[in-house]
């Protein structure tokens, strides 16, 4: 009975053995099957290597295992749609204004090169409220500068001669500096200006730095379009101008006209102000006295003949650009001022 009992078991051990070799070639003929079929998706998925070997070592008598959890197949990752961008939008800068092209400048007068770059006034006035001719030989260059003198000299225009310079170019909106010292003795009159007007061909457009000989302790503001004139001021300086050299600017943009002495603000247009010039003029500065009905402004003329304004350095600079004034060489400190903040300065009222 004994030997019967370890027959039955040894026939189950071989059966059980027969299954399992069974079912290791049924798997890997499903395997070889499994390989030759495409995927659903049409595309081949190789099995990871712990697939196979389970698929052929279980055993179908055995109880079923328990689920495996992962994937039977490497599948890409899909990466997540990135962040939409955002679009920046630069505002491009507004073009800055420009009426003239002429580009910025400095010149110390008395040098004979300027000869191609200044023209020496002479033609007569006839009409008009000057009192005498232009003559070149009231233009005396020195090494500091230059001297327009006022002569009692008789002339077409009457019975004196005065003196004038002017660009050969005109120029618009930017920064102007002059340095002089007007001449001194009533009658007489010494200018820093630009002058558009009927001898060119366009609307009488002018800004002025003007001194009168007979109180040099004051200067005058002025400026004109199409002929009428804007809000003028007089200012008391704490120097007589006469006495020194001394820096003076005006700054004109399309909304303002802005007049500096030393670099100091002394005086800006209105806001809103329908009368500022428009037109690129040439820059002009002369020594004068005027016909008798100029009198009762600028004072009888009982000046010395020779009497002279002097002029060391004329400089432009572009609106909107930098570029080398005589501020650089006659302030110990150039003042620091652009565009936008002379355009704040407020209304000073004339004194």
């Amino acid at each position: 009975m004994q030997k019967d009992k370890q027959k039955q078991i040894i026939e189950h051990r071989t059966s059980r053995d027969d299954a399992i070799i069974v079912a290791a070639i049924v798997a890997v003929c499903s395997f070889g099957i499994w390989l030759l079929t495409p995927s659903p998706t049409g595309k081949h998925v190789e099995p990871s290597a712990q697939t196979v070997l389970a698929s052929a070592l279980v055993d179908p008598h055995d109880p079923a295992p328990e689920a495996t959890v992962g994937p039977t197949e490497t599948v890409p990752a899909i990466p997540s749609p990135a962040p939409p961008r955002r679009t920046i939008l630069i505002k491009p800068r507004p073009p800055v204004p420009v009426i003239s092209k002429s580009p910025g400048f400095i010149t110390l007068l008395g040098d004979a090169q300027n000869d191609a770059f200044f023209y020496q006034s002479s033609y007569s006035n006839p009409t008009g409220h000057y009192g005498g001719d232009w003559s070149p030989r009231n233009i005396t260059n020195t090494a500091e500068g230059a001297d327009l003198e006022v002569r009692r000299t008789p002339s077409r225009s009457g019975p004196f001669t005065g003196a004038e310079m002017k660009t050969l170019k005109t120029y618009g909106y930017g920064r102007y500096e002059v340095v002089m010292r007007p001449a001194k003795g009533s009658g007489l009159v010494s200018s820093f200006f630009t002058y558009t007007g009927a001898y060119q061909g366009t609307a009488h457009d002018e800004i002025d730095i003007e001194f009168l000989g007979k109180d040099t302790s004051r200067v005058h503001f002025n400026y004109f379009r199409k002929g009428r004139r804007g809000e003028f001021a007089t200012f008391d300086l704490p120097f007589d101008a006469a006495e020194a050299d001394h820096v003076y600017a005006f700054e004109w943009t399309p909304d303002r006209i802005t007049w500096f002495v030393d670099g100091k603000p002394y005086y800006s247009t209105p806001a809103g102000d329908k009368r500022l010039p428009k037109t690129a003029g040439n820059i002009v500065f002369n020594a004068w006295t005027g016909k008798p009905d100029m009198q009762g402004w600028h004072g009888k003329p009982d000046f010395e003949s020779g009497a002279a304004a002097h002029y060391s350095c004329v400089s432009f600079s572009p609106y909107g650009q930098e570029s080398r004034s005589c501020s650089d060489l006659f302030l110990p400190q150039r003042p620091i001022e652009n565009a936008p903040m002379t355009a704040d300065i407020s209304h000073i009222p004339t004194r």
